[in-house]
């Protein structure tokens, strides 16, 4: 054969080469990369024997609560949060079509839509501080107003008991003190929103103290010293006795269906989200606990479910539950330990849950079991939200994401529905659930019905949704379905990383021999400091997180959660442990592959750096992390972008090996090779 012919051949293997492997994996880097749509795959859930699941309505703006009409019609309240959409009140025909009844110009500044509810006729939608009735033309009657519902939390619930009205409103703050975490959360940059504070129920008298913080906005050049219960900035009611208000927050509030009378039926929640009329007639209430987070941060409190006492204070905002959060357990990672505001308390014994949850698992919507096939009547289906942490606090590993049975007899908690791979199903390119938000049984007790926010993000602007990646599931009894363990996402997962690992593989062989492990040690880690680099890059000007989040979100594989705590300011010690465990998994990654690479030539040396890149993140993402490290896949970027980081990890490490680095012999390519 001659060495034209040689070439030639050389020219047209090299050719195949490149559209057989490399092109492949370009457009699967590039299609992870423009995937912004939800997958929706039920088989990724997992229910009890008897039970299936299926997608009832989808395209929602992130959905809080269902309610029915009395023709037997879901009412669905999309709350148009974080940009997930806009926020509406929909109606769902019986052949399935969405009716919108009333749409987001009539909302006005009052939103997010937290729920809605029928009685005697009438649409109910609770929005913001607001109780309005939509009107036959799409207009509201608003029935309450001036409630303090444009802080961190909103009214929330309503129901309807023996002719009267029970809404549940959760408070302006974390714990009683506005303060930079208010203006993550988006609201204290409004102008009209500087003098909100929280308002108790009851007359309290506070001690005399102030919290120290930094300015979030702009207007002083030192510290800004504030009161509980004052504007943020105020220092007057340090000491003082706070006058009590019927339109105070974190409480139960009665009133009559036209919204007249109103009064306080329990008070002293931090934001009692979910509410139901129990099986004895008894008001209950779900509670999300405390964050660590803010001037008062505290540390891992429980969520808490409770039957409601009438005129009972539950503790808020000096006891988590029932324990006072002077206990130690509630000593955030390098912060003081939380003190009491209020100079005396109601009682000194709130009243105790019927149920404790771990911290952030954010207990939600619920219900109570209508017949026998779901259970006994004391039975409540609980929805999960998940945690949104580090912005909120620490966890050992993901809260949430799942609906829990609790019998409210005794308080023994079990899961109902969960994903087959834990935690939000987008961290894992799964199309399970993602933020369950409330459980509703159809009129006739036939199917379970679960609100699902959709895909959502934290930013250094509070909480964000991807647009209209909202749904509604259905259970209902039936022949159990999708046996795969893990779920058919997980069988996606494990093919791709075969394939990318085959195809790594391919593009190493050659007749070389090995290439020096030192110098892949090397350009390891310089291939990990430009993907660090590029880590932070979009961190900071796509994802709209702080530029340091990412080395120390690697930094919890060393140090677990205390990595990530306060990650909305900077902390050397664990920013520098984040570096150097990049740089030693680089490093190692790098050696591997000059170990294992003994081709000569440069283009499949760097087509074998990208797929390797690709094949150690899918390795990561789907399979490493789930398993030992979860606080990476939760709490870091979603899937998309870390393969795009570890794909860039691959060509530059690729580049830097088979161009840079040439082994001793390997000519450069030529024209004829490309």
């Amino acid at each position: 054969m001659s060495s034209r012919s040689a070439r030639i051949r050389t020219s047209l293997t090299e050719r195949s080469f490149w559209s057989k492997l490399l092109l492949p994996a370009l457009i699967l880097l590039l299609s992870a990369c423009a995937s912004g749509a939800r997958p929706l795959r039920p088989a990724d859930i997992e229910l009890p024997d008897g039970f299936v699941v299926d997608i009832a309505v989808e395209g929602l703006a992130a959905p809080t609560m269902i309610a029915w009409d009395d023709q037997g019609r879901m009412l669905i309240a999309e709350s148009g949060y974080g940009g997930g959409g806009g926020p509406k009140v929909t109606r769902i025909e019986a052949d399935g079509e969405k009716t919108v009844l009333a749409s987001s110009d009539v909302f006005g500044d009052e939103v997010p839509v937290t729920s809605v509810a029928f009685y005697d006729g009438q649409v109910y939608v609770v929005h913001a501080g607001t109780v309005s009735i939509i009107q036959q033309d799409g207009t509201l009657n608003s029935i309450i107003t001036g409630l303090p519902g444009q802080g961190d939390h909103q009214a929330n619930n309503l129901v309807f008991q023996d002719g009267m009205m029970y809404l549940s409103i959760g408070t302006v703050t974390n714990s009683a003190v506005v303060g930079p975490d208010n203006a993550v959360y988006g609201w204290l940059e409004k102008e009209q929103n500087r003098q909100l504070h929280d308002i108790p129920c009851q007359d309290i008298t506070l001690v005399d103290k102030v919290f120290e913080s930094e300015d979030p906005l702009g207007e002083n050049q030192g510290p800004v010293e504030t009161a509980a219960y004052a504007a943020f900035g105020s220092i007057e009611s340090a000491g003082q006795t706070i006058k009590g208000d019927v339109k105070c927050n974190g409480a139960v509030l009665r009133a009559n269906p036209d919204g007249s009378e109103l009064s306080v039926f329990a008070w002293g929640f931090r934001n009692p989200y979910g509410m139901e009329i129990g099986p004895d007639e008894a008001i209950y209430v779900t509670m999300h606990g405390f964050d660590a987070r803010g001037s008062r941060p505290i540390e891992d409190t429980w969520d808490c479910l409770y039957r409601v006492e009438e005129n009972g204070w539950y503790g808020w905002p000096d006891f988590a539950c029932e324990v006072p959060v002077t206990d130690a357990d509630f000593k955030p990672h390098d912060q003081p330990q939380p003190e009491f505001l209020m100079a005396s308390h109601p009682t000194d014994s709130p009243p105790q849950p019927i149920a404790k949850f771990p911290p952030h698992a954010a207990i939600n919507g619920f219900t109570f079991a209508p017949s026998d096939t779901w259970g006994k009547n004391t039975d409540a289906f609980i929805a999960l939200f998940g945690d949104f942490t580090p912005a909120t606090g620490t966890v050992e590993e993901p809260q949430g994401v799942k609906v829990v049975r609790v019998d409210v007899s005794n308080g023994q908690i079990s899961d109902f529905i969960v994903n087959k791979i834990s935690g939000a199903a987008s961290t894992h390119s799964a199309g399970g659930l993602e933020h369950p938000s409330d459980v509703a049984f159809s009129p006739d007790g036939s199917a379970m019905y679960i609100t699902d926010w959709g895909v959502a993000h934290i930013t250094v602007d509070g909480l964000k949704l991807e647009p209209d990646t909202g749904i509604v599931w259905k259970v209902t009894s039936g022949a159990r379905q999708g046996g795969i363990p893990g779920g058919p996402s997980l069988i996606f997962a494990m093919v791709g990383i075969v394939v990318l690992a085959v195809g790594t593989g391919l593009s190493m062989r050659g007749r070389a021999d090995r290439r020096s492990i030192v110098d892949g040690l090397l350009m390891g880690v310089v291939a990990g400091l430009v993907m660090g680099v590029a880590a932070m890059i979009i961190s900071k000007l796509i994802l709209n997180l702080p530029w340091y989040a990412p080395p120390r979100v690697f930094a919890t594989m060393v140090m677990g959660r205390a990595a990530v705590a306060n990650i909305l300011e900077f902390k050397f010690v664990p920013f520098l442990v984040g570096l150097l465990v990049v740089i030693v998994l680089t490093g190692l990654l790098g050696a591997l592959f000059a170990w294992l690479t003994q081709t000569r030539n440069p283009r499949k040396i760097l087509a074998a750096g990208l797929l390797y890149g690709l094949t150690f993140w899918a390795l990561l993402q789907y399979l490493v992390g789930p398993l030992l490290f979860e606080l990476v896949v939760e709490k870091g970027f979603p899937p998309h972008w870390y393969a795009v980081a570890f794909g860039l990890y691959g060509l530059v490490l690729g580049w830097l090996l088979g161009f840079v680095r040439r082994p001793r012999g390997m000519m450069p390519p030529t024209t004829s090779q490309m």
